[in-house]
């Protein structure tokens, strides 16, 4: 019995920790392709709010104003003392308010900058100019947002990556088909990558069947993460391009369009998987 008490109580904490908060987002983890609300509820002390309180009840509005991602969002906010229309927001009665996008065409950003930037935003009266009692808007606010979990044999996140954001590279070992590389164990597990440039491949290894490549290239390893996943974290900028850079590095001015990877054990058996491709998102 003390033990269901104990994570009732938990429980409990838990829910109010998650929702004693001025603003999130609903889903959380999400595809920021798909649409994302945004909520706000003016009630809370971190939204430092007070003229905004209880204006569903009386009929007023509320008006989304946001810069973060980016500034240059396809609906603009408008003037301070004359909101954009089209970022109404809408009552959910009890001081909560919500804003629905697709983040990705809201903001005519990539997934990796939602995702590596996070929403920041306030709200506000149509006119947030201010009145003897201070200005009728909230705190600033942000909202980070999480990547849906991986699904596939190997995911990447972000998503959609440039060659300067900091990747990391996920691999289920537990949806490996190739027999010799499944139930790896932690501190066993390493990647090969290639990066792929202008069409033509530049393999980070040579010989990627060398018998220990944990001798010869521990920087390969991947951190076990449970659940029989692993992970790596590079900058693929510095990984593929800067000198020592495995044997091949890409040359400078020729932007990388795309990285293959394929896994191993320690100690080469004749095992290798299958490779996997990653697009890199090229920008002008």
């Amino acid at each position: 019995m003390k033990r269901v008490i104990i994570i009732t109580i938990l429980s409990l904490f838990c829910n109010m920790t998650l929702f004693a908060q001025a603003a999130w987002i609903e889903p959380n983890p999400v595809n920021v392709n798909d649409s994302v609300t945004i909520l706000i509820d003016v009630s809370q002390p971190d939204c430092e709010c007070p003229l905004l309180l209880n204006l569903d009840a009386e009929g007023d509005s509320l008006f989304l104003w946001t810069w973060e991602p980016t500034e240059n969002a396809t609906i603009n906010n408008g003037q301070w003392n004359a909101s954009n229309l089209e970022l109404k927001m809408t009552s959910e009665g009890n001081n909560i308010w919500s804003y629905r996008m697709v983040p990705t065409s809201f903001y005519n950003v990539d997934a990796s900058e939602v995702y590596d930037i996070g929403l920041s935003f306030l709200v506000k009266k149509f006119d947030g100019s201010a009145t003897p009692d201070g200005e009728p808007k909230s705190a600033d606010l942000h909202v980070d947002v999480d990547p849906l979990g991986c699904v596939d044999r190997v995911c990447a996140f972000p998503q959609k990556f440039k060659e300067d954001d900091y990747l990391t590279i996920i691999y289920d070992n537990t949806l490996e088909t190739h027999p010799g590389l499944q139930n790896i164990s932690e501190g066993d597990c390493y990647f090969l990558p290639v990066a792929v440039a202008d069409g033509v491949e530049y393999k980070y290894l040579n010989v990627e069947f060398s018998q220990d490549i944990s001798t010869s290239n521990p920087e390969l390893l991947m951190s076990y993460e449970g659940d029989g996943k692993f992970a790596s974290t590079i900058l693929s900028e510095v990984f593929f391009r800067a000198e020592g850079s495995g044997d091949n590095p890409v040359p400078d001015g020729i932007a990388i369009e795309k990285i293959k990877i394929r896994f191993r054990k320690s100690t080469f058996t004749g095992n290798l998987s299958l490779f996997s491709e990653l697009t890199v998102l090229i920008c002008p």
